[in-house]
């Protein structure tokens, strides 16, 4: 018989035997072998059903199925002929449950640590390479912390009659591998001790573990070519090297670095421009001729042109940079190429997510309208402007495409933030003492929106301060627009209550109940001008015995009718935060005369506030303030609740509250003074910000120099300094603000020592 013939009888033999097993019809299919898994639960899975004909592939494929839910390590398919046809049954062995784990050999980590790295559990099903996942885990941990030679090993006892798994986790941590030197070798450009300064990779010294982490080197190489691709070396190279010293008690990092050539900028082109003068986009940009070529300066450079266009209307000029290394000189010449487009219009402005704001209170502080070219300097201030309302911690702008070119839609995407609060708490400040306080304020406030009393920008504040030394109730409503108009209008009222403190410089008691009226006009971005009249009545009482006839004077009621205007410049980038621009004030107070009351007084007061961010975590803080203060017309003193007192927190650090200026001849008491000046340099840096990048606590050092002066003809003629640090941290609770101050000037009796001075505060 021939080759061919059998190979055709041994395929019409196999094709009847598929035919046979495909013919039979299944009757039952069932599930064997499973302990803790519901057979539901596999039978779901299974396309193969009772009442249709056995199929060897659509079986095949249900096993896969089955093996696809993870819970079993074995898998088969049985089959039984009975009368009726076939019975089908999937044969599983689930995975052992795990009863116990036990951990062994860790001394660094605990026990509930490595757990939680390993991420297994009693009760779950035994899975190997979940188990692998949370070894390599438990290494990262322990090579964090130095031990880079850990071994971690697993092994699983299983008892075939319950099939429940004891799990061992068995850690060999070997030796904590610390770092004893740190060789830095081919580096001409910059010192050994600059190259290290950038590695957070560190040798072993006093307060500094200096453990070896292999993810933290990698990085401290990427850190080292950072610094030198931004010097101008694109060719920098840096490769490393860590060996055991003969002691085998510690470890070198050898780093070897290969700078190559510091590129520098040749010939800059720029092509293109033809809507507007090169030499402006040259003024813009950084890499000119000679400088040094980098990366990020060309990035800057790209964006500064982007906006120069966005700035005047085209938003979508495209601009591509061509750097081109020249082999004969080795510097790098730059080409820009501009491609400008058309001047895109404003279609309309939408504004999405104010779902509680007003959409009219968020469009009046907008600087772009529609119909006007895109201008990206007005976006930006209208942006800034929206965030200085309070109501938005989010504030996204997008173009969107209309049926022309020529114009497109402007979108602000916004998220509001909370602007209601209800707070209740407390605090202890150098200067009130304990302070218990309770305040109701909505800075997003609607009159007429009942009962949700939200969305017109309206601001109401009801507020109660109690403490050992102050007492203080005030209520106050400001209307921002009236009659849809940018002139605010707001009213106040309080009751305030000061407790005689010889320790704070208090020699007698205050009351002051009262309530006024304001006007305010912005003008422009910058300018702001208000003008107020208040009217209340003031109760000295309760004057030290022996305070001299002029203190004991001021004992007894008097009214106070005083109208006030005030004029501010204001450039900062977040009035509640700032970190640059600049404010100034001004401001005059009229009491008596023509506006009547008990005293006749005028009142001159000016400031100026600085702010200049350098470097990247720093700010310096300049400010300066002064006032004048003098009675007129029938009165022949000042008040001594309106003059002015100096020393402690907000003034001169370094002194006791109210203790640098004028006192009471007999008491030794301060008694205040016509005129005052105040001139501050602070130093303030962040040095832990959150995930945001916003600043947690801060640090300072300061300088106050200033006095207070008892007439207004004596103003200027010497002065107190005291100099400190301080800190600012942003808590849960509040912030706090703590300054120690020391005395440079003698005043009087004050002892010349440290002075602690601090606020904690409810935050809301």
């Amino acid at each position: 018989m021939s080759s061919i013939t059998l190979l055709v009888i041994a395929v019409i033999v196999g094709a009847l035997r598929v035919w046979a097993d495909d013919g039979k019809r299944i009757v039952e299919v069932d599930v064997s072998g499973t302990r803790t898994i519901a057979k539901e639960t596999v039978l779901a899975k299974v396309q193969t059903r009772a009442g249709s004909p056995y199929v060897d592939t659509v079986v095949s494929e249900d096993i896969r199925r089955i093996f696809a839910l993870g819970y079993f390590t074995d898998v088969r398919a049985d089959q039984e002929d009975v009368p009726e046809g076939l019975k089908l049954t999937f044969v599983v062995k689930e995975k052992p449950t795990i009863d116990a784990i036990q951990v062994q050999g860790n001394r660094v980590l605990s026990k509930p640590k490595v757990l939680e790295l390993s991420a297994v559990r009693k009760g779950e099903l035994y899975d190997p390479r979940k188990l692998k996942e949370g070894a390599d885990l438990i290494k990262a941990e322990y090579a964090r912390k130095g031990f880079s030679q850990v071994e971690v090993v697993s092994r699983a006892e299983v008892a075939e009659a319950t099939n429940a798994a004891t799990l061992y986790l068995l850690i060999d941590e070997g030796p904590r591998m610390r770092i004893r030197g740190i060789l830095v070798e081919g580096n001409h450009a910059f010192s050994d001790a600059r190259i290290r300064k950038l590695l957070k990779t560190k040798r072993r010294q006093w307060f500094r573990p200096g453990v070896y982490n292999e993810h933290v080197l990698e990085e401290d190489l990427e850190r080292v070519k950072a610094f030198y691709r931004k010097h101008g070396y694109q060719d920098i190279d840096v490769t490393d090297e860590v060996y055991r010293d003969p002691s085998a008690r510690g470890l070198y990092v050898h780093l070897t670095l290969v700078e190559g050539l510091q590129h520098r900028v040749g010939q800059v082109a720029i092509d293109g421009a033809v809507l507007f003068p090169e030499r402006e986009i040259r003024q813009a940009i950084k890499l000119k001729p000679g400088a040094v070529y980098n990366d990020e300066a060309l990035q800057e450079d790209l964006r500064v042109i982007k906006q120069y266009y966005g700035d005047r209307g085209y938003i979508h000029a495209e601009v591509a940079p061509d750097p081109q290394l020249d082999q004969a000189t080795k510097r790098v010449n730059v080409a820009y190429h501009i491609t400008e487009h058309e001047l895109v219009y404003v279609n309309r402005i939408e504004i999405q997510g104010n779902l509680r704001t007003k959409d009219v209170v968020a469009r009046r502080e907008l600087r772009v309208y529609p119909g006007e070219a895109f201008h990206g300097a007005k976006i930006r201030k209208s942006i800034e402007r929206l965030y200085n309302l309070g109501y938005f911690e989010e504030v996204n702008v997008e173009t969107q495409p209309t049926d022309t070119s020529k114009k497109e839609d402007l979108v602000l995407r916004v998220k509001e933030s909370k602007t209601g609060s209800f707070s209740f708490g407390g605090g202890f400040s150098s200067v009130d003492r304990l302070i218990g306080l309770v305040e109701l304020e909505q800075r997003n406030f609607d009159i007429k929106n009942v009962p949700n009393f939200t969305g017109a920008g309206q601001d109401l504040r009801l507020r109660a301060q109690i403490g050992t030394v102050r007492r203080e109730f005030d209520l106050a409503f400001t209307e921002p627009w009236i009659f849809g108009h940018p002139l605010s209008f707001g009213v106040d009222a309080f009751n305030r209550t000061r407790l005689r403190s010889r320790n704070l410089g208090l020699a007698f008691e205050q009351v002051q109940r009262g309530g006024g009226m304001r006007l305010g006009k912005e003008i422009g971005d910058h300018w702001v001008t208000g003008l107020g009249y208040k009217f209340f009545r003031t109760q000295i009482s309760n004057v030290v015995t022996e305070a001299s006839a002029d203190l004991r004077a001021e004992e007894g009621t008097n009214n106070i009718s005083e109208i006030s205007s005030n004029v501010a410049y204001d450039t900062r980038d977040n009035r509640f935060d700032a970190t640059k621009g600049v404010f100034l004030f001004t401001s005059g107070d009229l009491a008596g005369g023509v506006v009547g009351g008990d005293r006749d007084f005028w009142r001159l007061q000016g400031g100026a506030s600085h702010y200049l961010p350098h470097f990247s975590r720093f700010v310096l803080e300049t400010s300066a303030r002064a006032g004048l203060v003098e009675a007129y017309g029938d009165s022949n003193e000042v008040p001594i609740f309106e003059r002015f007192f100096g020393g402690g927190s907000g003034t001169i650090r370094g002194f006791r509250e109210r203790r640098v200026g004028p006192r009471d001849p007999d008491s030794n008491d301060p008694i205040g003074g016509e005129a005052t000046f105040v001139w501050t340099v602070e130093e303030v840096t962040t040095l832990i910000k959150d995930e945001a990048g916003r600043p947690i606590i801060r640090g300072s050092v300061f300088l106050d120099v200033g006095n207070v002066w008892r007439r207004v003809s004596e103003f200027g003629e010497s002065y107190n300094a005291g100099v400190g640090v301080g800190t600012r941290i942003k808590t849960p609770i509040g912030p706090v603000r703590l300054d120690v101050g020391f005395p440079i000037s003698d005043v009087g009796d004050e002892a010349r020592r440290p002075r602690l001075h601090f606020n904690i505060s409810r935050s809301f």
